[in-house]
């Protein structure tokens, strides 16, 4: 499937303790062994004077990859077990970025209402990503994330 699909998604975030929810609509589509989720979101939220970001999410087995353009700038890359560099620039500061991430998988509901842990790339909607990871900033440890992205079908699609 090479074909873009109009998607909603619910991005929770949760980060030493709170939680944030945001809705985003999107895209999303396969190409060869990869999953691509497409989404523009406020550079700054509630303040649209700030810019906006447009954001791709890359999936394979194994591996995820979140950039940024815009407003922001970012490249953040997660595998599990695994310690990955990236970087964030603004308009007025940039610096390094560190992810180690204990938790990287992507789920699908099972038949019997369930989520699955999947082994293969979803061929159809819903599905959910889900990682978690400690944030380093210049080597200083900036915060404890757990993201839970669940991605489907439009409404009134």
């Amino acid at each position: 499937m090479n074909d873009s699909r109009k998607v909603r998604m619910t991005l929770e975030s949760m980060q030493d303790g709170s939680s944030h929810i945001h809705t985003y609509e999107g895209e999303w589509f396969r190409k060869e062994k990869s999953i691509f989720i497409r989404y523009s979101e406020p550079a700054v939220e509630g303040d649209p004077k700030a810019g906006e970001v447009r954001t791709l999410l890359k999936y394979r087995q194994g591996e995820l990859s979140i950039m940024r353009r815009g407003a922001i700038e970012s490249e953040q890359l997660f595998v599990q077990g695994q310690k990955r560099i990236g970087r964030y620039q603004s308009s007025m500061t940039s610096f390094v970025l560190e992810t180690e991430t204990q938790l990287l998988s992507l789920q699908v509901p099972s038949d019997s209402g369930e989520k699955a842990e999947a082994d293969l790339l979803p061929a159809q909607l819903p599905f959910t990503l889900e990682w978690e990871y400690e944030l380093h900033v210049n080597d200083q440890m900036s915060g404890r994330f757990h993201i839970r992205l669940h991605i489907q079908g439009e409404l009134n699609s």
